[in-house]
């Protein structure tokens, strides 16, 4: 019997129309660099005295399950939409060749998905249902492949022999790479940027209720947060007057094909923290600056992902 390797394993993925029901139509494949999105069901000691004639301990028993993991992804021009709209929630879209779609923080309710992470070599199939995103995590460097990791958490998860997905359909794959990358305050290209990163939380909390399956009733969305840090090459006092005073700026995190083909993260009021500008030997001086963002009243909300391709809307609906 052959062996399951990670080459062969797919990540399927589809919006559930009732939470925690996996969809029964054909799903979408999606392209993935790692995944380990599972359940779990710890074992708890019983320290029961008295069972045995001795001090060997009785019987462990199964505490609740578990559903959690993180799917690290290719930020890519049509995919990265769907993972977008299970952070954010579905987006608003304009256009009729070339779409924007607009996703926005602070939804007052999130989308749940239903995903299969399939091992067809040995074969075993992980349906996870329930499934939500609490976090996102990027990073912009000057080179490398770009990449986004999403921190899931779900209620269920079923294994069997066969796939759930039906058959599956495929985006065409047309990714982004750092060197695509951009950073702008306040409208203006940031200069002199070494690195930054980004991290969106949607602060959720598992819903644990007594369920004879073990379950948690659901996955609720909490206060939002956007944190991260920017790393430049200490030529200018920008970002340094701005901690000082204690002022909010726009900024702006792009990859960016062309004109029609991009993903811009807005944040549109950031706050940064006061930063050392240390010197640690004869190279370049750089300052690291801690950042967090908030709501934003013009914008009505805290951050803005603007994707452009040539998808339709109702892809991401």
């Amino acid at each position: 019997m052959p062996r399951a390797i990670g080459a062969n394993c797919r990540l399927l993925m589809l919006p559930e129309i009732t939470y925690g029901t996996a969809p029964g139509s054909n799903w979408r494949r999606m392209p993935f660099l790692s995944c380990d999105l599972g359940a779990e069901q710890p074992l708890l000691d019983a320290d029961v005295i008295g069972v045995g004639s001795n001090r060997d301990p009785a019987a462990p028993f199964l505490d609740t399950v578990t559903v959690a993991g993180q799917a690290v992804v290719p930020v890519d021009l049509i995919n990265i939409g769907h993972w977008l709209r299970l952070l954010l929630g579905a987006p608003t879209t304009t256009g009729t060749t070339n779409f924007i779609h607009t996703f926005g923080s602070g939804a007052a309710s999130l989308p749940s998905n239903a995903m299969e992470i399939g091992y067809p070599d040995v074969p075993s199939f992980d349906v996870c249902t329930g499934v939500r995103a609490d976090t996102l995590e990027m990073d912009f460097t000057p080179t490398g492949a770009a990449t986004a990791t999403f921190g899931l958490l779900g209620q269920g998860s079923v294994r069997t022999g066969a796939t759930s997905g039906g058959t599956p359909t495929s985006a065409a794959y047309t990714a982004f790479n750092k060197a695509q990358g951009s950073i702008t305050r306040s409208s203006v290209a940031l200069a002199q940027v070494t690195g930054a990163r980004l991290t969106y939380a949607n602060g959720m909390e598992a819903v644990r209720t007594i369920r004879a399956d073990r379950r948690v009733e659901g996955v609720d969305p909490g206060i939002a947060r956007c944190t991260g840090q920017i790393t430049v090459r200490f030529e200018n006092t920008t970002l340094l007057a701005q901690a000082q005073a204690g002022n909010a700026a726009e900024f702006a995190m792009a990859f960016t094909i062309d004109a029609n083909r991009s993903l811009t993260i807005t944040l549109h009021e950031v706050y940064l923290a006061l930063a050392k500008t240390p010197v640690e030997g004869p190279a370049g001086v750089e300052a690291s600056f801690d950042f967090r963002a908030a709501f934003n009243p013009t914008a009505t909300r805290m951050m803005t992902a603007v994707l452009r391709n040539q998808q339709a809307g109702t892809e991401y609906a």
